[in-house]
């Protein structure tokens, strides 16, 4: 990670400080007060006394791996990760360790997609090649039912999108369908708990880029996560996804990426042995950009609830929040409620969307906006079905020059100059019709 990124950063952060309006409001949520713990760093070792080169050209995953293995078998530490290049295929992370990328160190995924996990090779696991997303269930980093591990340093892990998103002209493929084979969630956890992501760079995964599921008391903060959208569009290419997980805090984080930059989800229930929701999460003092949501709620047949994301600067984006019941047909959708947004500043094209989508009938209420600030010209959409019309969402103090749309909701404004758009009779009833028969979908 570079000088100049964090020193870009501290000048945004700045920024947000002048521009935001500073607010207080007591909403009636829940969230972690204690980040995970930190690991003990008395027993070091370097990935080069195992044999790693970090020369870009061999393949370092036997030597990377082993030095993790070593440290576990110590019964814990850290793995040192000098500067240079490692290209790796999948590494799997162990209970207390910490694997630690010095400045310059990048750990970079093999070209190769034989170079990474199954898709069977855990119980959570699922993906499959010319099927949904097309990719392939492998990952570049796994925490499978691991506990106190952290990521850290000024180093960066490296999807190598290019490997995978580029044909054999160098150009890139116009549909992910087109897509011969490519890595599933570059850093993957599932029912571990106690990790920490500290200071490191995410950079170029083919696709999400760090994936929590069903994890507890996670503590990501001073991160830079960005993905391939402005050279070329990375398909599905995430920030920050948090599904059935709990205790969970992501601050002072930079996010730009091509699709969502931080999710709160609960789904994947069929995968785990005990699910959980998605709850008491954290998100503050970040800086988000993308081309599509910065932030989504929603997707899976789960509850998501309990969430504050505070101190918030949104810039160069399409649509701010996107809170949504059910993405694909056939599920029930996820149920929604105690989320606070509070201080955020805004630059994008839309604020918002609240919608079902292709849920029947979950719940979504209890929603607060509270001093929001900038712009967003288009139109905003609050569109629930007839079964189950969304309660209380609260706009307060929402200083966003737009309108909305409203259709079988109770929204409450307090103040602001986010109002509602006045729609004709045959307007209410195009937009009825059209949400009970899933027609002109927001996605």
């Amino acid at each position: 990670m570079t000088k100049h990124f964090h020193m870009m950063r501290f000048v945004l952060f700045l920024t947000w400080l002048v521009l935001i309006p500073t607010c207080s409001s007591n909403g009636k949520v829940k969230t972690n007060e204690h980040p995970a713990p930190r690991l003990t760093t008395s027993y070091t070792v370097s990935v080069k006394d195992f044999g790693a080169t970090g020369s870009g050209i061999t393949l370092d995953t036997d030597a990377v791996q082993a030095a993790i293995d070593h440290v576990a078998q110590k019964g814990g530490g850290r793995v040192n990760v000098p500067c240079g290049t490692y290209l790796c295929g999948s590494i799997w992370l162990r209970s207390h360790v910490e694997l630690h990328l010095d400045d310059g160190a990048v750990i970079k995924g093999s070209p190769d997609i034989q170079d990474y996990c199954e898709a069977d090779c855990c119980p959570q696991n699922e993906a499959e090649i010319g099927w949904g997303d097309y990719v392939s269930g492998g990952h570049l980093i796994l925490g499978v039912g691991v506990s106190h591990v952290s990521l850290s340093g000024q180093g960066r892990i490296d999807g190598n999108s290019d490997a995978f998103l580029l044909n054999s002209r160098g150009v890139p493929y116009s549909n992910k369908s087109l897509i011969p084979a490519r890595p599933s969630q570059m850093v993957w956890f599932v029912d571990s708990h106690d990790i920490t992501i500290k200071d490191i760079e995410l950079a170029d995964s083919p696709y999400w880029s760090c994936f929590l599921l069903n994890c507890k008391k996670v503590n990501i903060s001073g991160c830079y996560v960005h993905t391939r959208r402005k050279d070329y569009h990375t398909f599905n290419g995430d920030g920050i996804d948090i599904d059935r997980c709990q205790d969970v805090t992501v601050s002072n984080c930079r996010i730009d990426t091509s699709d969502d930059c931080i999710t709160l989800r609960a789904s994947g229930a069929h995968l785990l042995s005990a699910p959980q929701d998605c709850a008491r999460v954290k998100v503050e003092s970040c800086i988000l950009s993308t081309s599509c949501n910065a932030i989504r709620v929603g997707v899976g047949e789960g509850h998501i609830h309990d969430a504050v994301l505070s101190g918030i600067t949104i810039m160069d984006t399409n649509v701010v929040f996107n809170i949504v019941g059910a993405y694909s047909k056939g599920e029930r959708g996820t149920d929604i409620d105690h989320i606070v947004f509070r201080d955020i500043r805004v630059e994008a094209s839309e604020l918002l969307r609240i919608h079902h989508m292709r849920s029947p009938s979950c719940s979504i209420r209890d929603i607060t906006f509270d001093c929001i600030s900038g712009t967003a010209p288009n139109d905003s959409h609050i569109w629930a079905k007839k079964a189950a019309p969304f309660q209380n969402i609260v706009f307060r103090n929402v200083q966003v020059p737009a309108q909305y749309e409203r259709i079988n909701a109770e929204v409450v404004e307090e103040g602001g100059l986010f109002k509602e758009k006045a729609l004709s009779p045959e307007e209410v009833e195009n937009r009825k019709m059209n949400i009970e028969q899933e027609k002109n979908l927001l996605f």
